[in-house]
């Protein structure tokens, strides 16, 4: 019979020192709650800093300046001014109107594309070769596409936002459909579970973590895509906008609205999408092994 031998361990010879104790300022902007601020801050910090060592790049007051001063540019010089009718606000609900068009079809096409490509091989062959190609063709060549075809207009800017988005959710709700549980969608069709409720506790469920991934990679290509071709295919919205201040030289406008244009997509990502993700992912703050560590580990 063995025994088992353990080695004592030596105390140690000199004083014990207490556990360093985290500054508290440091301690406040590393929070779960302000690190994110803090982050905004040593941003607008460090742009401040880079706009002192050339005159090409404004200060974040400059770029605040004029944004503002586009606030209170009416779109007609002969017009009064309003709250809807200023260059800012028309030329960003121009944008946004062209985006939400094309999210509108990306979702319609996206989502059963995906799903079929998942459920079953055949679709899945018949689809993936042109899902490849989608994916690879880069978006400014079906920008410069769709100029041509469409000429200005509407038609361009959802066009290219629509074969640009599309692809990338189908992947994503393919890869979503394909993790649903096999033996649990057997049970569900022995036992006859209609549709509906099978998509209510089993499908979207598994699927959940895919579609809003899927869903922020679509929505942040199509807005990308719409900048970019109204930036040379069109004569009104943000992309133009911030072209036409382009070909003047007027580095503090191409600033704000390249500001502007990254406000928009934050905001539809931190106001809508992160709470969604949140709200389907809650029961994971009860489960250890989840995500990012947001408790102070003792």
């Amino acid at each position: 019979m063995l025994r088992e031998r353990t080695a004592a361990i030596p105390a140690p010879s000199g004083p014990v020192l207490p556990p360093a104790r985290q500054n508290r300022f440091v301690s406040f902007l590393l929070a779960p709650r302000t690190a994110r601020w803090t982050s905004r801050l040593l941003l607008i910090v460090v742009w401040q800093l880079a706009a002192g060592l050339s005159d090409r790049l404004p200060t974040p007051m400059e770029t605040a300046q004029f944004i503002w001063d586009e606030f209170r540019r009416p779109i007609n010089p002969f017009q009064p001014w309003g709250i809807l009718s200023n260059q800012l606000v028309y030329n960003l609900w121009v944008s946004l109107q062209h985006a939400a068009e094309a999210m509108v079809i990306v979702v319609l096409i996206g989502l059963p594309i995906g799903y079929a490509m998942g459920r079953w091989w055949r679709a899945q062959a018949f689809f993936n070769d042109g899902v490849t190609v989608g994916l690879a063709l880069p978006a400014y060549m079906w920008a410069l596409l769709a100029v041509m075809w469409f000429g200005y207009g509407w038609r361009a800017p959802v066009f290219t936002a629509v074969v640009s988005a599309t692809p990338g959710l189908i992947v994503h709700v393919m890869q979503g459909s394909l993790s649903i549980p096999r033996d649990l969608r057997d049970v569900s069709r022995a036992y006859r579970v209609r549709f509906i409720p099978q998509a209510r506790d089993l499908i979207l469920p598994s699927m959940a973590g895919a579609l809003i991934a899927g869903f922020r990679l679509a929505i942040t290509a199509a807005w990308g895509c719409i900048v970019l071709v109204e930036w040379f295919g069109s004569n009104e919205g943000a992309g133009f906008r911030a072209r036409y201040f382009y070909d003047n030289a007027n580095y503090d406008a191409l600033m704000g609205w390249g500001v502007i244009i990254l406000a928009v997509v934050i905001t539809i990502d931190r106001g809508i999408i992160d709470r969604i993700d949140r709200r389907v992912h809650r029961w994971r703050g009860s489960i250890t092994g989840f995500g990012a560590t947001t408790q102070k580990v003792s």
